[in-house]
């Protein structure tokens, strides 16, 4: 299981219909964590995180929770905080889901997260051009591991507020 993950407005969609146009099987994990689902809130599922580590699937799944499941490796994709909250801007996100998100990305929160859950399987890109962001994904893919790499942008948030 390929786990595709990230702060909400990364670009996760955006890559997984690239690769879908490349011929991949790109799945949605939500497709996966109905059993996991404690109440819905706002619209917005509320999932029990511990339920998620059981959760195994085959071939390739995006999104913002995947990295908790038996991935065999996972990528992390990163934006840079002023693209970000264009995007969640665009969503409609209220003011104070935009700055959680942000500040989440900041912290590269998920890239923590999944590197503790799975340690050396682990790989951060920039999603700035999305076919060089599909380029990187196929790599991992084929077995072709690039170089792993922490990216940090911790300092774009002072510009942020």
């Amino acid at each position: 299981m390929i786990c595709i993950t990230g702060t909400p407005g990364v670009g996760k969609t955006t890559v997984m219909k690239e690769l879908k146009k490349r011929g991949y099987a790109v799945l949605e994990f939500d497709s996966l964590i109905d059993g996991c689902v404690l109440e819905e809130e706002n619209g917005e599922k509320i999932v029990d995180e511990e339920c998620l580590k059981d959760i195994r699937g085959e071939g390739i799944y995006f999104g913002h929770l995947s990295h908790y499941a038996l991935c065999d490796l996972v990528v992390v994709l990163r934006c840079h905080l002023k693209e970000l909250e264009v995007r969640l801007r665009k969503r409609d996100y209220s003011r104070s889901k935009i700055i959680d998100n942000i500040e989440s990305e900041a912290i590269d929160l998920i890239g923590f997260e999944a590197e503790k859950i799975h340690p050396g399987k682990t790989y951060e890109i920039m999603n700035s051009k999305v076919e060089e962001t599909a380029d990187f994904i196929e790599n991992v893919i084929k077995g072709r591991y690039p170089t792993r790499m922490k990216i940090d942008i911790m300092e774009e948030i002072l510009d942020w507020y």
